[in-house]
């Protein structure tokens, strides 16, 4: 009987228009989505684009406490050089969510091959932690804050 129950509260929940389960699996789908526009956004220098994912008043706060505007970030990023050697991963270790707010603990990993000063070539590997809050502004979500709480940076495996 309570079987029955259950099943009964899910489908009247899912006939009208909502779902017990699928706000957290929406979120995370949504949230992934805007991640890989920003890291498409960011591989074509596309200043609009990433514009478009951030919100006016974003700020972006570095492991050493250093922070930067969306005009600074948005510069840094269409004037830096493309790297063909450059895979990353971001992964969302966390969210959690209030109404059109959204915290996400995510973890970025970068690998790349860059030549160094003697001319050999040398194996990057970048991993951050970072906590971003989303703002969802009419229907989309967008980028309010993130910062880099820990950065491991190592060449040919050393830190």
């Amino acid at each position: 009987m309570t079987k029955f129950v259950i099943l009964a509260q899910l489908l009247i929940s899912t006939m009208m228009g909502g779902s017990v389960f699928a706000a957290e699996p929406d979120l995370r789908l949504q949230l992934e989505a805007q991640y890989a526009a920003m890291k498409a956004a960011m591989a074509a220098r596309d200043s609009n684009a990433i514009s478009a994912l951030l919100t006016p008043d974003f700020v972006s706060i570095d492991s050493s406490n250093k922070s930067e505007d969306a005009a600074r970030m948005i510069q840094e990023v269409a004037s830096s050089p493309s790297d063909p050697n450059k895979v990353s991963h971001t992964t969302l270790t966390k969210i959690t969510s209030a109404g059109d707010s959204a915290v996400v603990e995510q973890r970025y990993e970068m690998t790349t091959k860059k030549s160094g000063p003697d001319g050999r070539m040398h194996d990057i590997r970048l991993i951050t932690l970072s906590t971003d809050a989303w703002v969802n502004l009419n229907g989309s979500w967008r980028l309010k804050r993130t910062v880099t709480d820990q950065m491991d940076y190592a060449i040919n495996g050393q830190r």
